[in-house]
Order: C-alpha cells, then structure tokens, then sequence
C-alpha cells in the first residue's frame, strides 16, 4: 500500500521511465537478448549520431565522404543502422572531420538501464572544438566550463600531475599528443 501511494506521487513521466527501466531488465536477464540488444544498440546509435552530426555540420554525404577519404556510397553504409561494420580507424576519421572526441568504451547494464529511458535527442549534439570552445583566447563561460571541469576532477588531476598533462599544454602535436594521451590513461588505470 505505501509502495503504491508512491507510485502515485510520482509525476506521469517519471511512471513511463521506471516502467521502461523496469521492462528493459527483464528483458536482459535473457543472454541471447543482451547480445542482440547490445549489437542492435550500437549500430543504431553510431549510425543515428553520424547522420545527425553530419546534418548539423550542414555537410553532404559526398562532403563528409571527402573529408574522410571515403566514398558518398560508404558514408551512406555507415548512416544505415543495419550495416555496424565500422572500424575504430573510421570512427577516428570521423571525429576527426566532425572536430569532436571519441570515446568508445564497455559500461555496465545497469548504466544503460539508467540512461536510455531517458535519452532525448539531444543525445546526438555533439559541437566541435571550436563550437564548444572557439578561439584561441577563452571567453568567460568558456574559463567557467574549464574551471567546473577542473573541479570535478581535483583527485584525478594530483595523481596525474607531472605526467603526460605536461606534454598536453605545450604545442605537441602527432605523437606527442597520441603519447600523452597514452600516459593519461595509464595514470588513471
């Protein structure tokens, strides 16, 4: 009775979203079922995201195509939820044409059971560097974005001070970059 007194308290959307949290771990605890939902989940939304960031980048396929080296033909497979045979060397050409990062990465379950009832469209914005951070000299809310990201990351920051963060600041580029890109993982790690 309590149980169902708050249910009731509950706004209508917050309902929708326990409902489909609720449906989408039943339907989980079945293996075969994770294994489709997984493959399914991740062609669609690499497909969906590359289309979006595309169109919001006022771009054609033949000019995204161009940019990373492929045919308008392939940039088409690679919008085409159903294909999924991406490779990690497309993607990085792909965040490299959008001027985005890329993160590929193994989460639990019970992260995707929080996250996707509650995914909107705005999933799929992603701004590139000079959107998100623009010129060389950073505006005010630009030193407020670094700053409260500075914050949220105090701890990590002290164990990774005087590692690769150094080489990151100093105008490296190619190599160095890659390398400390490397150290910072293995910092974190």
């Amino acid at each position: 009775m309590i149980g169902e007194n708050l249910y009731t308290l509950i706004p209508r959307e917050s309902k929708d979203i326990i409902s489909s949290r609720e449906q989408l771990l039943e339907s989980l605890k079945d293996q075969e079922y994770r294994r489709e939902f997984v493959a399914e989940r991740v062609r669609s939304s690499m497909a969906l995201q590359i289309r979006s960031l595309r169109e919001a980048r006022k771009m054609s396929q033949k000019e995204l195509g161009d940019a990373i080296g492929m045919a308008q033909t392939w940039v088409s497979r690679l919008e085409n939820p159903d294909y999924g045979k991406m490779s990690v060397a497309t993607l990085l050409r792909l965040a490299e044409a959008f001027d985005t990062d890329l993160e590929i990465k193994f989460r639990p379950f019970s992260t995707t059971i929080d996250v996707l009832p509650k995914q909107s469209l705005e999933y799929f914005d992603v701004p590139s560097f000079e959107e998100e951070f623009g010129s060389e000299h950073l505006s005010a809310e630009d030193e407020q974005k670094l700053s409260d990201i500075q914050a949220r990351s105090r701890q990590p920051q002290r164990i990774l001070e005087g590692s690769a963060l150094n080489s990151l600041g100093s105008g490296s580029q190619g190599s160095d970059a890659a390398q400390a890109a490397k150290g910072l993982l293995c910092a974190i790690g």
